[in-house]
């Protein structure tokens, strides 16, 4: 299998200037870039950036994929609007780090998963990815507790001990997962049962619409003027500069996640995970019988009718035919078994077996699926 790599950076909070596009275009001559994305890909080579310190310079998001087995998802924030000990809690040595410059805090999620060599395209991810960075700086952290449930499975996997892998505070609505958290999970391949087992604690909360206009008449003259001056300059992430502060004023927490709930051990998680396991599977298995007795009742009412349907097919003496008509025969043993007139049914095929004895191509057929 050829080598694959891919790296995506996404602006979101102001677009690239011109020396900015100058900066990355000088990078690689195949770079697809516009005012706010680039897109590297590698079949060979690599990258001659370092993605983190590109990602500090000009973008606020990047996807990284490689073929090999890494994925690779990284954010910037300002500092102004997010304090980086809101994430700590959610690292997991070399697979969940947070990282300080001068202006930014850099949360990066990277997983090496061998279930990730399979082939994939890079395309078209990034796109479904972009809304989980606001969520964030608004305080829902979902994405942030699901990447350390994969992060410590990964971890289990390479020694480190289950007791000592404790989770981070709870988020609120982790049974109801939006668009882009669904799609982080099915990139990152995370575990839906251990995603089950996980959400038994959070709480369902409903979206309440703060009253802002109501806070607003709190704050100083002084503090509404310096706002106002951040707007007036076109400093970025005003607005949840603002809401921050407002929930600062009425005691508000920046995040819905509890921190109040036992915190649990990974093993308890896995415990519950296979507990969540066992029900699924009985439940799909309950579901599967309901729908087989469902279709063999209805083919039941329409034996007569693919009886005669059967020796229709077997009368163009073609592969084809020869195909369907024993795909019937399979679903009327079902039914016979169902029924209990297997035995029936054996005398009706060693009756077909007798009337066809020369089509080798219908008798070969039959055998492979076992009805001679």
């Amino acid at each position: 299998m050829s080598e694959y790599q891919y790296y995506e950076f996404q602006a979101l909070d102001r677009p690239l200037t011109a020396s900015e596009q100058a900066y990355i275009s000088s990078l690689s001559s195949r770079v697809q870039l516009s005012a706010t994305n680039a897109i590297f890909t590698y079949s060979y080579g690599d990258f001659r950036g370092e993605p983190k310190e590109v990602l500090e310079k000009c973008f606020d998001i990047m996807l990284y994929m490689a073929n090999w087995g890494t994925r690779q998802l990284m954010f910037r924030f300002p500092k102004t609007v997010v304090a980086s000990s809101v994430f700590e809690p959610y690292c997991v040595a070399d697979k969940i780090t947070v990282s300080r410059s001068k202006n930014y805090v850099i949360v990066d999620i990277s997983i090496q998963d061998e279930e990730y060599g399979d082939w994939i395209e890079g395309e078209g991810w990034l796109a479904q990815l972009v809304q989980l960075r606001d969520d964030i700086l608004q305080g829902d952290y979902r994405v942030l507790y699901l990447a350390w449930l994969k992060a410590a499975s990964i971890a289990i996997e390479e020694g480190e001990d289950e007791e000592d892998l404790v989770e981070p505070p709870v988020p609120a609505n982790l049974k109801k997962l939006p668009a882009a958290i669904e799609t982080f999970t099915e990139l990152f391949d995370i575990d839906q049962d251990l995603i089950a087992s996980a959400s038994q604690v959070s709480i369902d909360k409903k979206e309440n619409t703060e009253p802002i206009k109501e806070w607003i008449t709190a704050l100083s003259s002084e503090e509404k003027d310096y706002f106002l001056l951040k707007v007036a300059t076109g400093e970025i992430n005003v607005g949840i500069q603002l809401v921050n502060r407002l929930r600062e004023l009425f005691k508000i927490p920046k995040s819905d996640s509890n921190y109040d709930t036992h915190r649990r051990s990974f093993s308890q998680l896995l415990e519950n995970a296979n507990e969540q396991m066992q029900q699924r599977q009985q439940r799909e298995k309950l579901a599967a019988q309901q729908e087989k007795i469902r279709k063999l009742e209805v083919l039941a009412k329409n034996q007569d009718k693919v009886w005669s349907d059967i020796y229709k097919l077997l009368e163009f003496k073609q592969s084809k035919t020869y195909d369907q008509a024993v795909a019937h025969l399979v679903d009327l043993r079902e039914l016979a078994e169902y029924q209990g007139k297997l035995e029936e049914f054996k005398v009706s095929i060693k009756q077909m077996q007798k009337n066809y004895s020369t089509r080798t191509g219908l008798l070969s057929r039959l055998k492979k699926v076992g009805l001679l």
